[in-house]
């Protein structure tokens, strides 16, 4: 990362943060007109009063907040005393903060000394709605000439590892410097299923206690569910015909896939830490190639014809090992780590100023908006522009090239959306992803997506599945999702922070020790 001057950095939300300074100035204006008033009702005091007035008044351009220089002298009229509606421009600059909550924070740093993307959970509720809408209303009564949007949408899929894998290799690159805070990968790998498993188990649970009659491998198929390994193997259903994907919760395949991909963060993330901007731009480019393999492989079962496969049981294997399985999104997995040191090549840099870090005087990162390419300043505008006129102007073509697009074949438009996203320039993400309404649907975006085919199952059973249960189902969907993430993900990672805080080890704490342990010794004896 480059060094940059403290004026050179336009902090996320730079735009936002200039109405928190009108907020500051409103209340100055209502503290001042009332100090003037209580020096009216007061006679006894009234000569003092006049004359602390009088040098309020005085003083009262080197007392406004200094921000105010860059608002422009329309906005400084709204607030001035004169004007009679102060109320109303207070009101204003309260609603906008309301809505949009983060517009203090211009982009400070988190706890790792880097500044939090806080714009990368409305992407993703973005493409896990459409990812849902394919799930439940394609093969309904849907007018052939929506068919093909539809399956449009189906290629985010891709996403959910992509963002995986930036986020955590942010992550992991922006310790600089911090060597103790490097955790074991028993530690490391338990960390990263505390996020996802509380939600997990209760979608499971659920589908146990309110679903169907469930078949013979279903049971069999549920340990391996409960061990988050379902998608580690290919495995079949010889007699009913259905692939492990048909199991339990069929949307929980890729947190599956994601733990063998956790595996080989760090290692990756410490090979891209060194590697130059041409070498991970190559990088890409040739992860974005790979996605033609599948393609190659899957399309008329090409590969299973080149092994000599013949029955439907072997051929359903490898579409799935494939198309569902690891071996199918590692290219997108290794893009994500690539990207997230693209970004912090290309839009941050090092600065070793002591306020940034909180008066530490280690310095931070920070966003260098003024220095990001102009094609990731506006990276969401253009990706999101290039989705829509591929589905506009050549829908045709995921007819026949839709598992390319499906297993890696999007990446150039998810990458220009994510780093977009991440930059915090583009006016997507500043206006609609920082929104308090898109920030909340981030947030419950992974249960959104978890529970879908739960909640279906319970409607359709409860129900059925007509057009009023159809136009229920989103909402309903989108109540249960905020549910499970404020009474049961939420207290889980509350309680693990406190118990963190404390102290408390639990069983699980005190294998992984006893097996680091071990794992050192013998480490130490080679």
């Amino acid at each position: 990362q480059h060094s940059c001057a403290s004026a050179s950095i336009v902090k996320v939300g730079l735009p936002l943060a200039s109405m928190a300074a009108t907020l500051e100035a409103c209340e100055y204006v209502e503290a001042r007109s009332t100090s003037k008033s209580s020096c009216r009702t007061n006679s006894t005091t009234s000569d003092n009063c006049s004359s602390e007035a009088e040098e309020d008044t005085s003083s009262a351009e080197d007392d406004i907040p200094t921000d105010l220089s860059s608002l422009g002298q329309p906005m400084i009229e709204i607030i001035s005393p004169d004007v009679a509606p102060r109320g109303w421009a207070v009101t204003a600059v309260r609603a906008f903060e309301y809505m949009y909550p983060l517009s203090k924070k211009d982009g400070d740093s988190g706890a790792g000394s880097a500044p939090r993307l806080d714009a990368l959970d409305a992407m993703r509720w973005i493409g896990s709605i459409q990812l849902v809408i394919f799930h439940m209303y394609l093969f309904e009564d849907v007018p052939k000439s929506w068919r093909r949007t539809f399956t449009w949408f189906s290629t985010w899929t891709q996403l959910f590892f992509l963002l995986s894998a930036f986020v955590l290799a942010y992550a992991e690159m922006m310790r600089k410097g911090k060597k103790g805070a490097e955790v074991s990968f028993l530690k490391y790998l338990r960390h990263r299923l505390t996020v996802i498993y509380p939600s997990f188990i209760f979608a499971l649970l659920l589908k146990v206690a309110i679903g169907a009659k469930h078949t013979k491998f279903e049971w069999q198929m549920l340990p391996l569910n409960v061990l988050l390994m379902q998608a580690w193997f290919p495995l079949v259903d010889g007699h009913d015909g259905g692939p492990w994907l048909q199991a339990w919760v069929p949307d929980a395949w890729f947190l599956s896939i994601l733990v063998l991909y956790w595996m080989i963060l760090r290692p990756l993330s410490r090979f891209f830490a060194q590697r130059s901007l041409g070498f991970c731009m190559a990088s890409l480019c040739g992860c974005w190639a790979l996605s033609l393999l599948p393609q190659l492989f899957l399309h008329d079962n090409q590969l299973a014809n080149w092994v000599g496969c013949k029955d439907v049981g072997c051929t359903t294997a490898i579409f799935v090992a494939i198309k569902g399985g690891a071996l199918g999104y590692i290219h997108v997995f290794v893009a994500g780590v690539a990207a997230s040191r693209v970004f912090a090549l290309t839009c941050m840099c090092w600065c070793p100023d002591a306020s940034c870090a909180g008066g530490s005087g280690k310095g931070c990162f920070a966003l260098d908006s003024a220095g990001t390419p102009l094609l990731l300043r506006f990276g969401c505008c253009f990706g999101y522009g290039l989705y829509l006129a591929g589905i506009l102007l050549t829908p045709f073509l995921i007819d026949d090239y839709h598992i390319f697009f499906h297993n890696g074949g999007m990446l150039p438009v998810m990458l220009l959306i994510l780093l977009g996203a991440a930059a915090g320039s583009d006016p997507i993400a500043v206006w609609a992803f920082r929104s308090k309404p898109m920030l909340l649907l981030g947030r419950i975006s992974y249960n959104q997506y978890l529970l879908q085919s739960v909640v279906h199952g319970w409607v359709v059973t409860s129900f059925g599945w007509d057009s009023t249960a159809k136009a229920l189902y989103l909402p309903l969907l989108l109540v249960v999702a905020y549910i499970t993430q404020r009474w049961v993900e939420r207290p889980y990672s509350d309680y693990q922070r406190w118990r963190q805080a404390k102290g408390i080890k639990g069983c699980d704490d005190r294998c992984i020790e006893v097996v680091d342990v071990r794992c050192a010794v013998r480490c130490a004896c080679c």
